[in-house]
């Protein structure tokens, strides 16, 4: 007597990877896969599975096969074998979607094999996020049973170029069995993503006298050109500190309070822009601070088994996992000894803190980004609660292609895999970067005003492409109108970015005459609303007429000049003579004609 087999094969989409149910018997088939994604200009994507069951027994044949997806926007499902057209039973409960197919046919025998259809439109395979098209095709279990599998891709010419893929296909223009156990597919088209930020910041000063008080702006990264289309009220100036962050600073009276609003135009792409790093503040990077604890023993020896970035970062994905019930509680932030003594609790705060501390301590620079990261799906791609809702990930500096490297391994671990080393993606948005400090400066986010639940962060897709901003420096000289010929005169140039946009090098050339004060330098990443101060000073030698002076400063395609009247030194020596001139009267008078004086008083 013959016995049936229902085969099922599990697959949660997207990257979410659960055992096959116990409704498989191992051993007894084995099947082969051969999978096609068509994506339509819609991004509605059109999955077809070819399957192929061959029997290892005698006495069984597969009767039915079920599939679990990861969705509900599941539509037009068609199946068919040889016996022709198949009715699906599909059902639909708490956000999945199961297909379960009764074959037509019976093949029975030890090889035989069962070759059947199933065809379904998915709309989650594909989305439109702003510019960017993205593709995630789900990976599958491993399964032994599993004898061969391939998948391919298909999308229209109108997605635009192809900005990464994940991993490239292993066999010609399709995917292995290997490839996608190991996590699936991940692929976006397009070339930059544009982001419209709305910040708000809120500044006490509880001092009896004025203070100063600094604001963080999204800066300028590798990846990331960030452009102030409106900051209300405008800052004294904008620093840029040592790990690139820009730092608005106000001046706050006694007691005073004071809103801050910016709008801003964030562009992410992934081809990094060059930069230049100064190589000197590297070591920097590597000490020990608040929650990069790299000189406990527990670091430090998972430092010496642990030497490449790519091995940290497997280590970390590996070892943690994450806690969604702790991430909607407000967490507070464990560092990295605290993720390695709750590993099963953390959240992206503790995957980005002991990365940074076992790269820091196997001699590899790390440093922390926090800001937002765009997501569809909080399961797959959460986000921590930090005031706003704001994700955390590390970087580490690449010493041979000379530039920082953003890598998530939270997303890694939550998506089941997908890489998120060999690059990011285009929703991560730098806010603040810590490299120097691992709390400060603090992000946009967490200038919230006491008692206010609203949101202090707004971020939504452009609605085109940025307008391209002005990137000009002005130049300014404050100097003497007058000097005086042997004197040392004094004065400043003043290099302004009144621009809401940085502009990359400033070179800077200052001349003066009749004495040649040559000042020539050059200035990297000026940041939106700041300037630059440069002391000049002369010494004109003494003459005998008056003459004219002039200084001349070019800084890009800029120029300013300013005049100024030398005078001999003996000009000084006029009103001193003038003023003795006026003692020596006075005390002749007084002296010689007492009398002159005592009539003068006398009238008064």
């Amino acid at each position: 007597m013959l016995k049936t087999f229902v085969y099922s094969l599990i697959c949660l989409f997207v990257y979410l990877f659960i055992s096959p149910s116990s409704a498989v018997a191992a051993g007894e088939f084995r099947a082969n896969y051969d999978v096609q994604y068509n994506v339509a200009p819609t991004g509605i994507t059109i999955s077809t599975q070819t399957i192929t069951l061959t029997n290892k027994l005698t006495n069984l044949y597969p009767q039915k096969y079920s599939i679990l997806i990861d969705s509900t926007n599941i539509k037009n499902v068609i199946a068919y074998d040889k016996g022709g057209p198949i009715s699906p039973e599909i059902k639909q409960n708490d956000g999945k979607t199961e297909i379960l197919l009764t074959f037509n046919d019976k093949v029975v025998g030890l090889g035989k094999s069962l070759q059947f259809t199933l065809r379904f439109e998915n709309g989650d395979i594909a989305q439109k996020n702003g510019t960017i098209w993205e593709v995630n095709i789900p990976g599958i279990v491993e399964d032994p049973d599993i004898d061969n599998y391939t998948a391919s891709l298909t999308v229209p010419a109108s997605f635009g170029p192809n900005a990464y893929m994940t991993p490239l296909p292993g066999s010609g223009t399709r995917w292995t069995r290997e490839q996608m156990t190991r996590g699936g597919i991940s692929a976006a088209y397009g070339t930059q993503q544009v982001f419209d930020l709305t910040l708000s910041y809120h500044l006490e000063n509880q001092k009896v006298t004025p203070d100063t008080q600094e604001i963080t702006l999204p800066p300028d990264t590798a990846y990331q050109t960030v452009s102030i289309n409106e900051l209300t009220p405008k800052p004294d100036t904008v620093r840029r500190d040592t790990d690139g962050n820009w730092l608005a600073r106000y001046t706050l009276t006694p007691g005073g309070k004071l809103d801050i609003s910016a709008r801003l135009t964030a562009t992410i792409t992934l081809a990094p822009k060059e930069t230049k790093t100064d190589t000197s503040t590297l070591d920097s990077y590597l000490k020990p601070d608040q929650y990069w604890e790299t000189e406990n023993s527990k670091i430090v020896s998972l430092a010496n088994a642990y030497r490449t970035p790519r091995a940290i970062y497997d280590y970390v994905v590996s070892t943690l996992s994450y806690s969604y019930d702790r991430v909607n509680q407000n967490p507070i932030r464990k560092g990295a000894v605290g993720a390695l003594a709750n590993p099963a609790t953390a959240v992206c705060m503790e995957f980005t803190d002991l990365f940074i501390a076992i790269a820091r301590a196997a001699g590899i620079p790390a440093r922390e980004s926090v800001g937002y990261a765009y997501t569809t799906n909080t399961k797959l791609r959460p986000l921590s609660l930090i005031t706003d809702v704001l994700h955390a990930w590390p970087e580490y500096y690449d010493t041979e292609k000379k530039i920082w490297i953003p890598v998530d391994p939270t997303w890694a671990k939550t998506t089941g895999g997908v890489n998120y080393f060999d690059k990011l993606d285009f929703n991560h948005i730098v806010f603040v970067i810590h490299g120097t400090s691992s709390t400060y400066p603090y992000p946009a986010g967490s200038y919230r005003k006491s008692g206010n639940e609203g949101k202090t962060v707004q971020v939504r897709f452009a609605s085109g492409a940025p307008t391209p901003a002005q990137r000009e420096l002005t130049a300014r000289i404050e100097f003497p109108k007058q000097i005086t010929a042997g004197v040392e005169a004094r004065g400043v140039v003043a290099i302004e970015n009144t621009t809401g946009a940085a502009v990359d090098e400033a070179i800077i050339s200052i001349q003066s005459s009749p004495i040649d004060v040559a000042i020539n330098r050059t200035e990297r990443n000026i940041p939106p609303y700041s300037s630059i101060q440069i002391p000049v000073s002369m010494t004109v030698p003494n003459a005998w007429t008056r003459s004219n002076g002039r200084i001349t400063v070019q800084v890009n395609a800029a120029m300013a000049q300013t005049f100024f009247v030398i005078q001999p030194f003996y000009g000084l020596l006029i009103p001193i003579a003038a003023a003795l001139l006026v003692l020596f009267i006075l005390a002749w008078i007084l002296l010689a004609r007492p009398s002159f004086l005592w009539n003068i008083f006398k009238r008064n």
